[in-house]
């Protein structure tokens, strides 16, 4: 097996080092994620194999009847009851919501090893002149015993030993007088018990190694999706007042008009204007005039409650702002509010043509809900008529649109 690489937790992006060449260990903070993995990926190849192995050790009860015909009832006897109890714990075991993965990988080793002891009982007290023959089936046991394993290599170690202990043990009860046939049983067994530990290792090694490819994988997608949101974000941000943009104004305000066309749903629009901009560009100069668009969109977006409204800049130094309500007194509230917050600000601003000393805005606001708005572009020239009559009117005011204004288009 190659040796493995790092990889990353995906809580912190930082890499996770693999403890070696023959050992992959898990840590402790990620051991929720891999029994997570493992109940996903691996729950059911192991009930499976759990289920074909109680089978399979039932089903032995047809060699006994040939090889040792003197135990036929009591093989059929006990065979029956170990898989009644092997089913009932196959079933309390895989049908419990709470996940532990170690019991799932090593109920077949236990039921194993419990199986080899009975097994070998069986044999103890038959007289049948096949039981040395037959006792090489026993290397069924530790097939068995590592053939599901996908977890715990420790666990699968201890449980072949135990099963090995159990079957050399009675091998050489069996034979109290001559070490011949314990020898040359020793020598078919071992090289069939390292095969089947090799098989175990790997097989939970490539598991682990698989899990954290998967972690690997998913903090990829994870950082993907982030660069995308991000992406999306600087696609629809305006750079300098880190409001919405133009292209995501026009978006939003075909998909609220969509939204009320659909489910009945009317909401508002807001066109912001900062009043004698010109002129404060001209003597405070550019940089200036950019910290200045910034701070007035950092002050509405301020004054609006989270969720109800998003604010975008509309082009130069006029803004807009979506606003989901249909209530014609809390639009007037919202747009005092936002001549409040900007002139709150107190932005020295003495070359206005009015002669007030400071940056004030202008706004001209309509619900969608107004008659004689067919389409979206329909409130959006109502609301720029509405800006106008606010500039005409004097300035540093809200002009808000009613139905007769609407229908007179005035």
């Amino acid at each position: 097996m190659p040796k493995p690489s790092p990889v990353f937790n995906t809580a912190s992006d930082q890499p996770l080092a693999l403890s070696g060449r023959w050992r992959v260990d898990i840590p402790k903070a990620l051991w929720p994620e891999f029994e997570a993995y493992i109940w996903q990926h691996h729950r059911g190849f192991l009930l499976l194999t759990n289920i074909i192995a109680a089978l399979a050790f039932f089903s032995y009860v047809l060699a006994d009847a040939l090889l040792i015909p003197d135990m036929a009832q009591a093989s059929l006897l006990l065979r029956s009851v170990l898989l009644l109890v092997a089913m009932l714990d196959i079933w309390l075991v895989f049908g419990r919501r709470r996940r532990n993965i170690l019991l799932l990988d090593q109920l077949m080793p236990l039921h194993d090893l419990i199986a080899t002891v009975a097994w070998f009982e069986l044999l103890k007290r038959s007289h049948s002149p096949d039981v040395p023959t037959f006792l090489y089936a026993s290397l069924i046991f530790i097939v068995f015993a590592n053939l599901g394993v996908r977890v715990s290599f420790k666990g699968a170690l201890a449980s072949s030993l135990a099963i090995s202990l159990v079957i050399i043990g009675n091998v050489a009860l069996m034979n109290p007088h001559d070490s011949k046939p314990l020898l040359v049983f020793s020598l078919v067994y071992l090289p069939v018990l390292l095969f089947c530990l090799f098989m175990s290792w790997n097989t939970t090694s490539s598991v682990r190694l698989a899990f954290y490819a998967s972690q690997e994988e998913a903090r990829r997608k994870n950082e993907l999706s982030s660069l995308n949101r991000r992406l999306q974000m600087l696609a629809s941000t305006d750079a300098l007042t880190q409001v919405g943009n133009r292209r995501a104004f026009d978006l939003q305000l075909e998909q609220l008009w969509l939204q009320m066309s659909q489910h009945g749903r009317p909401f508002a629009l807001l066109l912001v204007d900062i009043d004698f901009f010109k002129p404060y560009n001209d003597h405070y100069g550019h940089l200036a005039g950019d910290h200045v668009l910034a701070e007035v969109a950092s002050a509405m977006v301020n004054s609006l409650r989270s969720g109800q409204a998003r604010a975008f800049r509309y082009g130069g130094e006029e803004f807009a702002i979506l606003l989901q309500s249909g209530r014609q007194d809390e639009l007037r509230r919202i747009g005092q509010r936002l001549l409040q917050q900007v002139a709150a600000l107190q932005v020295e601003h003495h070359h206005r043509p009015d002669g007030l000393p400071h940056l004030t805005i202008s706004v001209g606001a309509a619900l969608s809900s107004l008659p004689g708005l067919r389409v979206a572009t329909d409130l959006l020239a109502c609301c720029d008529r509405m800006l106008y009559r606010a500039k005409q009117q004097g300035r540093n005011q809200l002009q808000l649109a009613t139905d007769d204004m609407v229908a007179g288009r005035d």
